[in-house]
């Protein structure tokens, strides 16, 4: 038996860019601001009130408002500038997913690597009637995928086809 491993050219791999990525719930945008105001209302508030309950000195919690005031202006341009690259999109043989704009992450999941699919639905996400599917690979916990901001109707028929996916792989 000969075994081969010949050389595939740059030119001819595929093109994983060219499937069409769809953006998440706009409506997703509100509940992420919702979740990062609750935690920085929660962060402002514990210098002002450490300062009124111990005494230290003023410039300690001024260079902490400082610090917060920074880590906030970053994680809202986060929040603005990546929120249109969340975005997702399914092929023959995986799923895609994209989000970041300081960090951009790129994933690309083979059906085959997939091992179980939920969705869930918290407490803000139910206000807004947003769900995610979570799916969990092969590999170790960082593997897994998680997209968030997905409608019901969305959330059901991706689940339904990665199901689908793995079940004819499996067989």
């Amino acid at each position: 038996m000969n075994f081969e491993n010949l050389e595939v050219h740059l030119d001819e791999l595929p093109d994983f860019k060219s499937v069409e990525l769809n953006l998440v719930q706009k409506r997703y945008k509100r509940l992420i601001w919702i979740n990062e105001g609750l935690v920085f209302i929660l962060l402002f508030a514990l210098p002002i009130v450490a300062f009124f309950i111990e005494p230290v000195p003023l410039w300690i919690p001024i260079v902490v408002l400082c610090i917060l005031s920074l880590v906030l202006a970053i994680r809202a341009t986060e929040i603005e500038k990546g929120f249109p690259l969340r975005l997702f999109g399914i092929r023959q043989y995986d799923i895609i997913y994209q989000s970041g704009f300081f960090y951009f992450t790129e994933t690309v999941i083979p059906y085959n690597r997939i091992q179980h699919v939920e969705i869930k639905q918290g407490p803000l996400s139910r206000f807004y009637n947003l769900y995610s599917l979570r799916l969990y690979t092969a590999g170790a916990s960082s593997g897994d995928l998680i997209i968030d901001g997905l409608d019901k109707e969305t959330a059901q028929k991706l689940k339904a086809k990665v199901l689908a996916k793995t079940t004819i792989i499996d067989e």
